[in-house]
């Protein structure tokens, strides 16, 4: 049997705009939308793709998304005025958002349909091992998976969603790794995203919407680096 080739995928924080310059196009009206992925599960570990398969956290799961809420307390206490936590249908995501709703003092999170995972269609539970040996050409063999440009053009318009039920003030997103690449892979042309980076499980990424295609600021933050990012954007006059 030939040996699986697996790719390695970066899950570095990437910093497409610098605070200043992001502190500047919020300053023209945009709104500050943070999207955070759901904390892990048992699926995750073994690399099944889970997609609209309704996966619940497993017990690390559960802890990242109380770091997660941590962290987002943290960014309030900077003087970031959070307005509303919206979370996609599927548990893994909605029982991530009650921890940081729950911290935010916003009571339950508003469940935003659009945020719902990209649907993988037929690759749908199977292991990397398995997609490989069953649909050797990938997706496109398969045929019935939601493909990035779909994805991605849904994703924004779940960001509108948000901006709308937040009065568009600042907000967080808890939603999937798949959604979150493939709207990052269209807001950067394809240089980070899909096929090139892993969102991590309740890592943070940041665009500013309201005005336009949203404009993506960060990508996978985490801990303290999240922190720092959003402090200097309001040191350079963001209004959060």
């Amino acid at each position: 049997m030939s040996q699986i080739k697996r790719r390695t995928l970066k899950t570095t924080p990437v910093v497409l705009m610098q605070p200043s310059a992001a502190a500047h196009i919020l300053l023209e009206g945009r709104t500050l939308v943070c999207l955070a992925r759901h904390g892990q599960t048992d699926w995750n570990l073994v690399k099944r793709l889970q997609g609209h398969e309704n996966v619940p956290l497993n017990a690390m799961g559960h802890s990242q998304a109380e770091i997660l809420a941590g962290l987002v307390t943290d960014i309030k206490n900077c003087g970031v005025s959070f307005a509303a936590v919206c979370t996609s249908p599927l548990d893994r995501a909605h029982e991530t958002a009650k921890y940081v709703s729950k911290a935010l003092g916003l009571g339950d999170p508003i469940v935003v349909e659009r945020l719902i995972e990209r649907d993988y269609g037929s690759l749908s539970g199977l292991t990397l091992e398995e997609r490989i040996q069953k649909y050797p050409r990938g997706e496109r063999q398969a045929g019935d998976v939601e493909v990035v440009p779909v994805a991605a053009k849904r994703m924004l318009r779940a960001i509108d969603d948000m901006l709308e039920v937040s009065d568009r003030k600042t907000v967080v997103g808890v939603t999937h790794g798949g959604i979150i690449n493939a709207v990052f892979s269209r807001l950067t042309q394809g240089e980070i995203g899909t096929g090139k980076t892993l969102s991590v499980n309740c890592g943070l990424s940041l665009v500013a919407a309201g005005i336009g295609e949203a404009v993506p600021i960060a990508f996978n933050l985490q801990g303290e680096n999240a922190v720092q990012f959003i402090k200097k954007m309001i040191h350079f006059g963001a209004e959060l």
